[in-house]
């Protein structure tokens, strides 16, 4: 990248970004001038939050609550809350400024005589603006936008007016020095509390410190250091008095709570002790342990009393079946252990009888009657034993059911024991929960009761309000810095998005960038219509000059000839204005001065130029007028005017044809270009634009040299591409470029400025002080 190239590229504009940059350090110094400077106020306060955690129901130990980061973001959320700052702008009258008058901006001020306050309300407020000034008989209210001023007497309280929204009155300073600010005018204005609320917010800062989670920095910024103390201890007090406002809710909301829970509790518990009671009722138990120890006695007793009764069914039927083995006349035992007194007094009984027989049979024969007599009586009372054995066994066995119904009842309640145990100690551990927990929020209540009692707040101010005299806005070195940097961003920044958005061509890097295979030939400068156009072989003109230089670049494209035959220079465009004409009437009349033989043909038969330069009519048969009739001969149309030089020989386009291209179509003209060429050194044609019409293609391989003109900052640089596209397809032989009507001044930004500077002293170029330092 050439930067160099690049710099002067946009040095050309200096005198833009020159004045942008005055007009940008010229307004930046008047705004320092006449704003008036704004400082910074601030506050540090501390929240201790820890201390709100003893409001919190809950049962646990400090050690077992998870611990919370404690941030200050709800306080903070609070601070910008439309609703608080509302209540500061209408504590301090923010909606209401007073301003003193001056000649191109009215400043704040501190002391002011008089203040006003609102008759309607804050909602209704709108921004309005009034003029105030202090006169000897009172003070004269001026309403700008109705223009009409109202005249208040008396210097006493309050003063009201028909027709203003405000009570104006004199403070105590205005009272003593009223001489003093005779002289001066005020203006108040008043705006809507949602407007002054927007610009409090918009000067408030609010900051958590993030190393200690409850400090907070409040920051105000103004212009009136005393205003912004104010309204930060406005602040300070608002929101300490929202905290304590919040923690009595809390509290008062935490004590109905509590009576709400403590009576649900109560409830509850009673229900449960009920349920309790009837539990017991319904089960027949006073005391759970007693009633175990005696359905547990009473189990094992139902068991034993089974297993004794069962022992003597055994006993009974073994007593049987021994009674009934033995004779009528045998003793009967007595050892059967049975429980039944009336069998034992029957075998007691028996054996006795049996012994009086057996005496009886010592004494007498079996046939004794009276032997007899007691074997019969023997035999009656051992059925009656058989007899009793048998009820006392039935006896027995009905028993046996009996205890069996008794055991199974016993030991079912024995079982249902855990059961019962189970649920009265759910019961119970229910009635020890909820007497836990009415216990608590006793506690509770009485705590929070107590927190009422002693309520204070949790917020100190570390520092109060302090304003740095510093300058915030606008800081002078800053500001005019920043207005240097605009100043010269903007010229530089919109000379770059015009370039970029240049499409047209102005140097040689623009067409290299399309045609980099299509020659360079170089730049003929803007010349004036007032200039000389000297062509003379010793003339140090401008134009004579840059077409020396543009021949000799033309030179090197030539083809060689053997035959010594003349050189077809074919000049053209892509469209009208781009100079056509003119480079081909000075490249002519330059080689003609050479001592060169020069045929100069106008072909362009549509819109011809070259009459012009000579001066003649348009209308003078030409080249036209041949193409249209065989029989003519071309010489007779050639020009001669020694006024440019000796050697240059005219052929001007005639009288325009209604169809030119018809006429360039048959093989006049080419027989005309080779008769030429023998008796010529150049035969320079002037064509039509290539991109308007299809003239110029139609002889172009005629051409020795084709010379494409473009024009500076007029050409588009989307004609090269065509161009482009004809070389392709062998429209136009050994093409060159140049660009016509260059500026001098433009010259010099494109790097042309050293190449071609052509008369260094007719045309007295002075280079700007930078390029020659540079240089």
């Amino acid at each position: 990248m050439d930067f160099k190239k690049s710099f002067f590229r946009y040095f050309q504009f200096w005198p833009w970004i020159m004045g942008s940059l005055l007009l940008c350090v010229g307004g930046a110094f008047y705004f320092l001038k006449t704003m008036p400077p704004s400082y910074q106020t601030s506050a540090l306060i501390s929240i201790d939050k820890n201390r709100q955690e003893d409001t919190k129901i809950n049962t646990f130990s400090k050690n077992e609550v998870e611990k919370k980061e404690v941030n200050l973001s709800d306080e903070k959320q609070l601070i910008n809350s439309y609703g608080f700052l509302a209540k500061v702008v209408e504590d301090l009258h923010l909606n209401i400024t007073y301003l003193e008058k001056g000649t191109l901006l009215d400043t704040s001020v501190e002391e002011i005589p008089f203040i006003v306050n609102s008759t309607v309300s804050n909602k209704l407020l709108s921004k309005k603006k009034y003029d105030i000034k202090i006169v000897s008989n009172g003070l004269l209210v001026s309403d700008p936008a109705i223009n009409k001023s109202y005249l208040i007497h008396g210097n006493g309280g309050p003063q009201s007016f028909y027709g203003l929204p405000f009570t104006i009155q004199l403070t105590p300073l205005g009272k003593k020095n009223s001489n003093q600010f005779l002289s001066k005018e005020y203006v108040v204005n008043f705006e809507s509390i949602t407007q002054a609320v927007k610009n409090l917010k918009s000067a408030l800062i609010v900051e958590t410190l993030e190393d200690q989670n409850t400090n907070m920095m409040l920051n105000h910024k103004g212009a009136n250091p005393e205003l912004s103390q104010k309204i930060l201890n406005e602040i300070i007090v608002s929101l300490d008095n929202n905290i304590i406002e919040g923690k009595q809710k809390l509290y008062n909301n935490t004590v109905n709570y509590l009576n709400q829970r403590i009576a649900v509790f109560s409830k509850e518990k009673d229900s449960i002790e009920s349920i309790k009671e009837k539990y017991l009722q319904n089960n027949d138990i006073l005391v759970m342990d007693n009633y175990i120890a005696d359905k547990t006695n009473e189990k094992n007793s139902k068991q034993e009393s089974s297993l004794l009764n069962k022992r003597q069914i055994e006993l009974t039927k073994y007593a049987i079946n021994d009674i009934k083995k033995t004779g009528n006349t045998s003793v009967l035992g007595t050892g059967y252990n049975l429980e039944a007194p009336t069998v034992n007094q029957l075998l007691s009984n028996y054996n006795t009888s049996v012994l009086e027989s057996d005496l009886l049979l010592q004494r007498a024969q079996k046939n004794n009657p009276a032997y007899l007599n007691i074997v019969q009586q023997l035999k009656t009372q051992k059925q009656a034993v058989l007899n009793t054995l048998q009820g006392y066994l039935e006896y027995l066995n009905q028993n046996n059911i009996a205890n069996r119904s008794e055991q199974n009842r016993a030991n079912s309640e024995a079982k249902s024991i855990p059961t019962k145990d189970k649920v009265l100690g759910n019961i119970n551990n229910k009635i020890d929960l909820k007497g836990v927990t009415y216990l608590t929020l006793l506690q509770k209540k009485e705590e929070a009761t107590l927190n009422i009692a002693v309520l204070e707040s949790n917020l100190k101010t570390l520092n109060a309000p302090e304003t740095d005299y510093s300058t915030v806005f606008p800081q002078p070195k800053s500001f005019m810095l920043g207005a240097i940097i605009f100043g010269l961003l903007l010229p530089l920044g919109t000379i770059y998005f015009k370039l970029q958005l240049d499409t047209k061509i102005h140097n040689e890097e623009d067409i290299q960038n399309v045609l980099s295979h299509v020659p360079f030939l170089g730049i003929i400068p803007k010349i004036n219509a007032k200039d000389n156009l000297d062509h003379t072989a010793n003339s140090r003109s401008t134009i004579a000059e840059v077409t020396r230089i543009l021949f000799s670049n033309i030179s090197y494209l030539l083809p060689k000839k053997v035959d010594n035959k003349g050189n077809v220079l074919l000049f053209c465009s892509a469209n009208q204005g781009e100079g056509k004409s003119f480079c081909a009437f000075n490249n002519a009349v330059t080689i003609s001065n050479l001592n060169k033989k020069v045929l100069l043909i106008g072909a362009d038969m549509r819109n011809p130029q070259l009459h012009n330069y000579f001066k003649i009519s348009k209308n003078i048969s030409g080249l036209s007028n041949f193409l249209a009739n065989k029989s003519e001969d071309w010489k007779e149309f050639v020009v001669k005017d020694a006024s440019y030089s000796e050697n240059l020989d005219t052929l001007f386009s005639g009288e325009i044809p209604p169809n030119p291209a018809q006429l360039l179509t048959n093989y006049n003209f080419e027989a005309l270009i080779e008769e030429a060429k023998s008796m010529y050194d150049f035969i320079i044609i002037d064509s039509a634009p290539v991109q308007m019409v299809s003239d110029t293609l139609i002889f172009g391989n005629l051409a020795d040299v084709t010379i494409f003109v473009t024009r500076y900052d007029f050409t588009e640089k989307n004609t090269l591409i065509q161009l482009n596209n004809m070389i392709k397809k062998n429209q136009l032989n050994n093409v060159g470029i140049i660009i016509n009507d260059v500026s001098r001044k433009s010259a010099y930004g494109y790097n042309y400025g050293s190449n071609y500077n052509y008369n260094y002293n007719e045309m007295s170029l002075k280079k700007p002080w930078l390029r020659r330092f540079v240089s």
